[in-house]
C-alpha cells in the first residue's frame, strides 16, 4: 500500500532492472485505475500480462487479459429497438415496438465545442442516458452508417453555424464511445443504417402526426429501417407535377420528391417543414401555379 497525505490508496511496487537503478531507483510505485466506467474492465480472476514502457519521459503501462463474459441484455431488433439521430446541439432518440410503432421518444441536449477532456465527458453523459433507455426496454441501439462528408453536407443546409459546429467536434468519437460503453454492458449497437432521405421522410410523415422534433422524426425513420420496414411516399404527395412516382422504387420516389421540393424554393431548411400544416392542400396550390 502507498500513503498520500495520510490516505491509503491502491498501488503496486515493481522492481527496476539493475541497469536502470541509477536513473529510477530500485523500485517503481504505480497506481492503477479502477476502471469505474466499465470500459474494458479487468476481470477479478484470470491471468493478466502487464507491460511497462517509457514514452515521452513518462512511464506507461498496458495490460493484456481475457475479458469477462458479458451476458446480453438487448433482445433482437425484431422485438423493438432504439434509434438515434446525432446533431451538434442534441441527440434525438425514439423507441419503437415489434410492430414498428412509436412508444417513447425524446431529445437529449448535447454541448459541443468543448476541450477534448470535457467533450468526452459530455459524450459519456449522453451515452449513459441512451444506455439506460436501452436497458429499460432490453433492446439494441441503432444509428446511421458513418459518413462524415454526407453528414456535413446535410447540416450545411441548415446554415453555416451547424456546419462549423460539426467540423469542430468528435462526430466519430461519439459513436466509438457509444459502442464501447454499451457493448460492455450487454447492449448491442448497430451502426449501418442507411440514412438517405431519413430527414425528409421523417418531417413529412411523422413530425406532425406524433409531434416530434426534426431529430426525433429522423430517428424514427432510422428505427423502422433498422427493423427492415419501408417508408413509402404518402399518397397525397403523388399529386406533385413533374414527379413520376408510380412504378419507382422507394429510394427513387424520395429522391425525386426531395429534388422537387428544393426546386420550389419553399423548403430551405428543416424549419420550413413546420410551416406547411396540410401537405395535400399545399400540393394543390403548387399544382395550380405555373411552373
Amino acid at each position: 500500500m502507498l500513503f498520500v497525505n495520510g490516505t491509503e490508496i491502491l498501488s503496486n511496487i515493481y522492481r527496476v532492472p539493475y541497469c536502470l537503478e541509477d536513473r529510477f531507483g530500485s523500485y517503481v510505485y504505480a497506481t492503477i485505475g479502477n476502471f469505474d466506467r466499465g470500459v474494458n474492465r479487468l476481470p477479478e480472476n484470470g491471468a493478466k500480462s502487464w507491460h511497462f514502457f517509457r514514452k515521452n519521459e513518462k512511464w506507461n503501462v498496458t495490460v493484456q487479459f481475457k475479458p469477462e463474459k458479458i451476458e446480453p441484455v438487448s433482445r433482437h431488433s425484431d422485438w423493438g429497438c432504439i434509434a438515434i439521430d446525432l446533431n451538434p446541439g442534441s441527440v434525438g432518440w425514439v423507441y419503437v415496438d415489434q410492430d414498428g410503432n412509436l412508444k417513447d421518444h425524446g431529445s437529449i441536449s448535447l454541448q459541443s465545442g468543448l476541450p477534448k477532456g470535457k467533450q468526452e465527458a459530455e459524450f459519456l453523459r449522453v451515452i449513459e442516458i441512451l444506455h439506460d433507455k436501452a436497458n429499460k426496454y432490453a433492446c439494441p441501439i441503432g444509428h446511421e452508417k458513418l459518413n462524415f462528408e454526407k453528414k456535413k453536407a446535410s447540416l450545411r443546409e441548415q446554415g453555416k453555424k451547424y456546419s462549423r459546429m460539426l467540423s469542430g467536434w468528435g462526430y466519430k468519437k461519439f459513436f466509438t464511445l457509444l459502442k464501447a460503453y454499451c457493448n460492455n454492458r450487454g447492449i448491442y449497437v448497430y451502426g449501418k443504417i442507411n440514412p438517405e432521405y431519413s430527414s425528409i421522410a421523417g418531417m413529412i410523415k411523422v413530425a406532425k402526426q406524433y409531434g416530434l422534433g426534426s431529430d426525433e422524426s429522423a430517428a424514427y425513420i432510422l428505427a423502422r429501417r433498422f427493423m427492415r420496414l419501408k417508408e413509402s411516399v404518402p399518397a397525397s404527395l403523388y399529386a406533385y407535377p413533374d414527379v413520376k412516382l408510380h412504378g419507382k422504387s422507394v429510394w427513387s420516389q424520395w429522391n425525386q420528391l426531395n429534388k422537387y421540393l428544393k426546386s420550389r424554393g419553399v423548403i430551405t431548411n428543416r424549419h420550413s417543414y413546420y410551416i406547411i400544416s396540410n401537405w395535400e392542400s399545399q400540393v394543390k396550390r403548387w399544382k395550380s401555379k405555373p411552373s
